[in-house]
């Protein structure tokens, strides 16, 4: 079971009052215990989750010792009822069958559906965006790979191109969810008929082609350095299914509507889509930004990020990418509209509530924007830690992490039972499902049994808002990057000895109470550990530019006005798309423009300290030239004047042609300061006047 489109299911009064009396336990937060929480161990172990739902061949001898290959029979699936003209595309050699193996399975069932494994990528690829490096640092970066292109090698697999790389078909959904239903026994035994659903042109789903697209584009981006051909590949099919969502829509839901009801509307799907290929250069910038709800032509109702909206994962991620303060101000408007999230209170409530948790966790982990101490951060922090286990129960409803955790899982593979009643057997598991996120508890408490799924259950979309949330966290608070493995080393389901990648050594940070920083450095390839120490200052420093907005091409400096000693110790990140950054002999650094956008440059000391400061970075732009007319005169300084008297009619956004644009802003903004005012106009009268002999004015 899950989560059945957004309403949660709820039980009638006179039964819920019944099972809660038996099974309920009403849960208060306790927070003794939150400083102790490892949000590095708690990342590293939910990457198992996707391990613990994985399909096809390859399992076997893999990351977990109690899962194997399983649906093999998948790789000659019947090609069933598809339209003869797309036969050719799908099934070339006339055989009536075409290979769907792998991917993953979507919940404690066996079902895959591409539209949540889309999901479960682009919040994978999402977590890492908002947070660089934070995989690195917790010691699982080539695990998140591996997840990455697990899912995206089966997404492209699923998507049948034709001979000139349009989409012919997608295989959509692969098994009939009530037969699945039916059957309780782990998927490595199972041998039930599973039939594929597929998306054409006359029946499409736009929601599932862009969230797949969304989801191969994300994963692009993680793995562009380490693997640029293969996210060439992922950005050729996420193009093709972008376009063929927009050109063919359609809302099909042959499979997938009983599960997970899409709606008409794309447009979020859509946008998040095209804001991952524009990060990746494969596209041009959405022009989507949200003022109070709207994202345009009234199509948002405010639901939080999720399987089927993903508004507030587009806001975070433009944020970020732009810093535009109007998708901040709209991740704000949204949290508040949700309940916010403040220390003292969980907020969490419907079908599988931890996972809508998380995902305003992440609302407010954008608008922290890298400050530890600020409200959002604690109220982040202290969620998070309610679901590791700070709760009155002990229960950390991520399973494997702490001591406790809920035990009758309704998960076919990690709980297969011990008669042929199933999951209303109750058992505990057999098999502890370490990473797995399941539905914890609500404003009514929680129930551990097995057939109470909205509270015992996991899915890919839970462990995909997860893994925003606590990347985040992470980032913030950090943790012991060897704790996983030396859990996996004692885990009787983990296979220690199964290694995702050949990435360079990992450098973790701890200190202890005598201002002392341990730099621990261990390599994927050798069980050799070796330590330094190095001597700080309370990890106090500061960071500025000279200049901040230069054009494509200009220069300026960042530097570092107090604690460049820290600097061999900490880790500089930067929008290496934006900008470029030279070391100089004097610990300065040179940085050049390269494209327009906004950069942020930070620095994080060993201690986990960040600080960060924006560049603005323009198209080489005609300084006083507003209208683009090719010339500066007069009529520059009255547009200018116009667009701040009436901004309906003369501001970017106007009615009138003659409106001032995005690039005439560029060109009127003549004395640098960040934006377009009547100072601006005044600059320019002056220049023709030839009391300012060159524009841009620097005063």
């Amino acid at each position: 079971m899950k989560n059945f489109a957004k309403l949660p299911k709820k039980l009638t009064a006179a039964a819920a009052s019944a099972v809660m009396a038996l099974t309920s336990a009403s849960i208060s937060p306790v927070t003794a215990n939150a400083a102790d929480n490892d949000y590095y161990k708690a990342l590293a172990m939910s990457l198992y989750m996707y391990d613990a739902n994985a399909c096809g061949n390859g399992i076997t001898d893999g990351p977990l010792t109690w899962r194997g290959d399983c649906h093999t029979y998948d790789s000659a699936a019947s090609v069933g009822s598809l339209d003869g003209s797309l036969k050719s595309a799908v099934d070339p050699d006339g055989d009536g069958k075409v290979d769907v193996s792998g991917g993953f399975h979507d919940a404690g069932d066996h079902i895959k559906f591409n539209l949540t494994i889309g999901f479960g990528m682009n919040s994978l690829a999402l977590s890492e965006y908002l947070n660089p490096g934070v995989y690195e640092k917790a010691g699982c970066k080539d695990h998140l790979i591996y997840e990455l292109k697990w899912g995206a090698d089966y997404l492209m697999k699923t998507t049948f191109l034709d001979s000139s790389g349009n989409v012919a078909a997608i295989a959509h959904v692969v098994a009939n969810g009530g037969e699945d239903h039916a059957i309780w026994s782990a998927p490595e035994a199972q041998t039930y008929a599973r039939p594929i659903y597929w998306l054409t042109a006359n029946k499409n789903n736009s929601p599932v082609c862009c969230e797949m697209a969304a989801g191969l584009a994300g994963t692009a981006y993680v793995v562009k350095d380490s693997d640029p051909e293969y996210a060439d590949k992922c950005i050729k099919y996420a193009k093709a299914l972008l376009e063929f969502g927009q050109k063919h829509v359609g809302n099909e839901g042959g499979g997938l509507a009983d599960f997970y009801g899409t709606d008409a509307q794309y447009q979020d799907e859509e946008a998040m889509a095209q804001a991952w290929l524009w990060i990746n250069k494969a596209g041009e910038k959405p022009s989507r930004v949200p003022k109070n709800k709207d994202y345009g032509d009234a199509q948002y109702d405010g639901w939080v990020y999720c399987w089927n909206k993903v508004w507030q994962g587009y806001a975070a991620l433009m944020y970020k990418a732009t810093g535009d303060q109007a998708f901040a101000d709209e991740l704000k408007v949204e949290l508040e509209g949700q309940g916010g999230l403040k220390v003292g209170t969980y907020n969490a409530d419907g079908w599988g509530a931890s996972r809508y948790n998380c995902a305003k966790q992440m609302d407010a982990l954008a608008l922290a924007n890298g400050d530890k101490d600020s409200d959002y951060a604690k109220g982040a922090k202290y969620q998070m830690d309610h679901i590791l286990g700070d709760n009155s129960l002990g229960y950390s409803f991520l399973l494997g992490y702490g001591d406790k955790w809920p035990v009758h899982i309704h998960h076919r593979a990690a709980n297969p039972g011990t008669d042929a009643n199933g999951a209303s057997s109750n058992p505990s598991a057999k098999y502890t499902a370490y990473g797995l996120l399941v539905g914890g508890d609500d404003k009514s408490g929680y129930q551990d049994q097995t057939d109470k799924y909205q509270y015992t259950e996991g899915a890919l979309d839970y462990n995909g808002c997860f893994a925003v949330a606590c990347a985040g966290i992470a980032n913030l608070y950090g943790g012991d990057a060897a704790a996983m493995p030396a859990l996996a080393k004692q885990a009787k389901e983990i296979n220690e000895n199964f290694k995702f990648g050949d990435s360079s050594p990992v450098v973790t940070t701890t200190s202890d109470n005598n201002g002392t920083i341990t730099t621990t450095t261990t390599a994927t390839t050798t069980p050799e550990i070796t330590t330094t120490t190095i001597n700080y200052d309370g990890s106090e420093f500061a960071i500025s530019v000279d200049l901040d907005k230069i054009r494509v091409g200009e220069k300026t400096t960042f530097r570092f006005t107090k604690g460049e000693h820290l600097i061999p110790y900490g880790r500089l990140d930067y929008d290496d798309d934006i900008i470029s950054m030279k070391k100089n002999d004097d610990n300065t650094y040179e940085v050049t423009g390269l494209e327009a956008g906004s950069a942020v440059i930070s620095f994080t000391a060993p201690t986990g300290q960040k600080k960060q400061v924006m560049l603005t970075v323009d198209v080489g732009a005609d300084f006083g030239d507003a209208n683009r007319d090719g010339t500066v005169d007069l009529s520059d300084v009255v547009l200018i004047m116009q667009s701040l008297a009436n901004p309906n009619k003369y501001g970017l956004n106007g009615t009138d042609k003659s409106h001032i644009t995005e690039y005439g802003l560029t060109n009127a903004d003549v004395n640098l300061q960040g934006g377009v005012t009547a100072e601006d106009a005044l600059c320019i009268q002056k220049y023709l006047l030839k009391i300012y002999k060159t524009l841009p004015v620097r005063e």
